[in-house]
């Protein structure tokens, strides 16, 4: 039977770590039994061995843009599947900065690398992973699938791209970061399942009175650079989806007493097809 399934290795939106959160954002894709992963939010290495994957299993990473929960461990991420594992060609297909980001990680792990290659024989890290930064359009294609994307709206970040993974088995929509784009409902027609972040606003309220004094335009950037739960249901509704599944969170189920309930009501006023709330290590199978 064939092995088509995606699988949620961190569902909360932003960077900020707690006893009890969820990891930051990052998935896999698993398309005829390979795994393709999409965003390396922290915690993504533990996550992929949760899963029942090991990193250097992984040889085809995808990033939206870079903001740190969707991209901080790529670099350690990619270092941790050399020192552990068989990895001979790792290609990272990432958004305009991707570069800069592993460029610099490699210069930092330098000491490690050079001394690895020498004590252990190891091929060098350099000569096994290679990146690209990514435009609209077509960004990949191999036997099993064809990745393409499109630029959604996240300021101040100019690069975020939403990301499709067509397969025989079905098509997979990522709709990354982004306040509400309808271009993403028709870059998402018919999508099997699409992944769409979720801002429940009570509870976003509640974060950006809680963190006026050091963040007093919190509010001004949820609502300019992410999607309430209600407009997620017109993107979902407007897109004909098969399945909707919500992840970064906004705040974290659990945060504030927010539920999954209350993410689903919310999502469901715009959209009544079939609504997942997503969960870390949740997976969904597709075909």
């Amino acid at each position: 039977m064939a092995d088509n399934r995606l699988i949620l290795l961190g569902t909360k939106g932003g960077p900020r770590i707690g006893k009890g959160t969820s990891w930051p954002t990052s998935n896999l894709l698993v398309v005829d039994g390979k795994p393709y992963l999409i965003d390396a939010g922290l915690g993504v290495t533990r996550q992929v061995c949760n899963a029942g994957f090991q990193p250097y299993d992984i040889d085809r990473i995808f990033i939206t843009h870079n903001h740190s929960d969707h991209n901080i461990e790529l670099g350690a991420f990619v270092q941790t599947g050399w020192t552990s594992g068989p990895m001979s060609d790792t290609r990272i297909y990432g958004a305009p900065g991707v570069a800069n980001l592993m460029e610099h990680h490699l210069l930092g792990q330098m000491f490690d690398i050079n001394i690895r290659v020498k004590d252990e024989g190891a091929t060098d890290l350099r000569d096994v992973v290679k990146w690209e930064e990514i435009a609209e359009g077509p960004v990949y294609e191999d036997e099993r699938v064809k990745v393409s994307c499109l630029r959604v709206i996240h300021p101040p970040v100019y690069h975020c791209y939403a990301l499709k993974f067509e397969t025989s088995a079905g098509t997979v929509v990522f709709g990354a970061d982004t306040t509400y784009y309808p271009p993403l409902a028709e870059f998402a027609k018919e999508a099997d399942i699409l992944v769409h972040e979720a801002m429940y606003v009570p509870g976003a309220k509640q974060i950006c009175e809680y963190m006026k004094s050091v963040k007093p335009r919190l509010w001004e950037h949820f609502e300019a650079s992410h999607t309430t739960c209600e407009d997620v249901g017109r993107i979902a509704a407007q897109a004909q989806t098969r399945h909707l599944v919500l992840n970064h969170y906004v705040p974290d189920i659990g945060d504030r007493g927010v539920t999954e309930e209350h993410y689903q009501q919310a999502v469901a006023t715009n959209f009544d097809g079939r609504i997942t709330a997503g969960r870390d290590l949740m997976e969904i199978p597709f075909g």
